[in-house]
C-alpha cells in the first residue's frame, strides 16, 4: 500500500486536500469519485517506491515505436466507434512497456475526471510533446480526433523508421572501429614495445615513421591516463559552450552545412517541419498558432531561428511560399510547392507530400551512407595498421641492407 496526497473540489467548489492509503493512483481515483468529489492533483509521497510500485523506476523509456503503436491502435479504436474512456482502459492493459501502461491509466483516470485527451497528454511531456498535444487539441476541436491520431502515428512510424535506420548505419562503422582500436591496442601493448626494445638496444638511426610509432606507444604506455583526461576535459567543454546560445546556434549550422550529413540533416528537418505543419493546419489550426507549434519539432536553433523567421514575415502580410524564399535552411522546391498549395487551397496537403519527398530522399541518403560508411572505415583500419606495420619493417630492413 502507498500513501497519496490528493487535491480536489466538492459540489460547492471548495477545494480539499488529503491523504489516502491504496494500491494505486487508480484506487485513489475511484475512491474520491465515490465521496463525489472532482479530482485535480494526485500523487504518491514516496515517489520512489511509488516507481518501482507502477515500473517506471527502472526501464521507464517510452520509445518512438511504443508511442506510434499506441496512437495507431488507439485511432483503430475511436474509428471504430469505441468510446475513448473505454479504449485508453483496453490498450492500457494490451501495452506491454510497464511505463507508458500506467502513463495510460493515469490519461484514463483524468478523463474520467473531465480533462480533455490533450490536457491528460499534455501531463506526461517526457512522452507526449508539446507539438504531439497541440494536434490532439486542434483535432478535439475540430471533431476529427481518429483521423488526426491515424495522421500522427504514421509520422511517428516514418520518424521511428528513420532513426532504426540511422542506428543501423552506424553499427558496422562503431563495430569496426572497436575492431581497429583493439587490433592497435594490442600491437602497441604487446608487440612493438619488443621491438622498441630490440631497435634502441641496436643503437641504429630510425626512420621517421619508427620515431612516430615509438613517441605515440610510449605516450600512451606512460600517460594514458592524460589522454583519457584530455578527451573527457574537451566533451565537457563542448557540453557546456553546447549551452551557451551563441556557441550553440554556431554548433547547429555547421551540423546544417556539412558536405553530406548537413543534406541529409536539412531534409529530415524540413520532412518533420512540413508533415507537422500539414498535421495541424489539417486539424484546422490558424497557420501562425500552427508555425510557432512547430518550432517545438526541432531541437536545431538555427532551424528554429528560420522557423521563426516565417513567422515574421506571415505577420507583415506575406504568404507562407514567400516567407520560405527569405530563410536559409527552406529549399526552393519547399518554397514552390507551398505557392503551389496556397494556389489551389490544397496547402495543408502538399505540406504532407513535401513531407512524405523529404522523407523518401532521407532513406535514400541513409542507404547510400550505409554504403560509404563501411568500406571508408575498412580502409582507415587498412591505413593504421600499414603504418604499424611499415614503422615495424622499414629498421629491420635496412639492418638487413646494412648487413648485407
Amino acid at each position: 500500500m502507498l500513501t497519496y496526497s490528493y487535491k480536489a473540489k466538492n459540489i460547492s467548489g471548495t477545494e480539499l486536500t488529503g491523504q489516502l492509503q491504496a494500491k494505486s493512483r487508480s484506487e485513489v481515483v475511484a475512491a474520491l469519485k465515490q465521496k463525489g468529489l472532482f479530482l485535480l492533483k494526485v500523487e504518491p509521497q514516496n515517489r520512489l517506491s511509488a516507481a518501482f510500485a507502477s515500473g517506471t523506476g527502472m526501464g521507464g523509456h517510452v520509445s518512438i515505436k511504443d508511442k506510434a503503436i499506441f496512437t495507431h491502435q488507439l485511432a483503430t479504436l475511436l474509428k471504430a466507434g469505441m468510446k475513448l474512456t473505454i479504449a485508453l482502459n483496453t490498450l492500457s492493459k494490451q501495452t506491454k512497456n510497464r511505463h507508458l501502461k500506467t502513463v495510460i491509466s493515469r490519461i484514463h483516470d483524468d478523463i474520467e475526471q473531465s480533462s480533455s485527451l490533450s490536457e491528460a497528454m499534455s501531463r506526461h511531456p517526457k512522452i507526449f510533446s508539446s507539438v504531439y498535444t497541440a494536434i490532439i487539441e486542434a483535432a478535439e476541436q475540430s471533431g476529427a480526433l481518429s483521423e488526426t491520431l491515424r495522421v500522427l502515428s504514421s509520422q511517428l512510424k516514418s520518424q521511428a523508421s528513420v532513426n532504426s535506420r540511422i542506428k543501423s548505419a552506424l553499427v558496422y562503422p562503431v563495430f569496426l572501429l572497436a575492431v581497429s582500436a583493439l587490433v592497435v591496442g594490442v600491437l602497441m601493448t604487446f608487440v612493438i614495445p619488443k621491438f622498441i626494445e630490440l631497435f634502441v638496444n641496436a643503437n641504429q638511426r630510425l626512420p621517421l615513421p619508427t620515431k612516430i610509432l615509438i613517441t605515440v606507444t610510449e605516450t600512451m604506455k606512460g600517460s594514458w591516463w592524460v589522454v583519457i583526461l584530455v578527451i573527457a576535459a574537451v566533451l565537457c567543454t563542448i557540453a557546456t559552450a553546447l549551452k551557451n546560445r551563441h556557441f550553440k546556434i554556431f554548433f547547429d549550422s555547421l551540423l546544417l552545412n556539412l558536405p553530406a550529413a548537413g543534406t541529409l540533416n536539412r531534409k529530415l528537418q524540413l520532412a518533420r517541419f512540413a508533415r507537422t505543419l500539414g498535421s495541424l493546419l489539417n486539424g484546422g489550426v490558424r497557420i501562425l498558432t500552427a508555425i510557432q507549434t512547430t518550432k517545438g519539432t526541432t531541437n536545431n536553433i538555427a532551424f528554429s531561428e528560420d522557423i521563426a523567421g516565417l513567422e515574421e514575415r506571415i505577420l507583415k502580410g506575406s504568404t507562407l511560399a514567400e516567407a520560405m524564399t527569405d530563410q536559409k535552411y527552406f529549399s526552393g522546391i519547399a518554397s514552390n510547392m507551398a505557392a503551389v498549395g496556397e494556389e489551389t487551397g490544397a496547402l495543408p496537403e502538399m505540406l504532407l507530400e513535401l513531407a512524405d519527398m523529404y522523407d523518401n530522399e532521407s532513406e535514400s541518403a541513409i542507404a547510400s551512407m550505409t554504403t560509404l560508411l563501411g568500406p571508408l572505415m575498412i580502409v582507415i583500419l587498412g591505413l593504421i595498421i600499414g603504418f604499424v606495420v611499415l614503422a615495424i619493417l622499414m629498421p629491420i630492413f635496412e639492418t638487413s641492407t646494412m648487413v648485407g
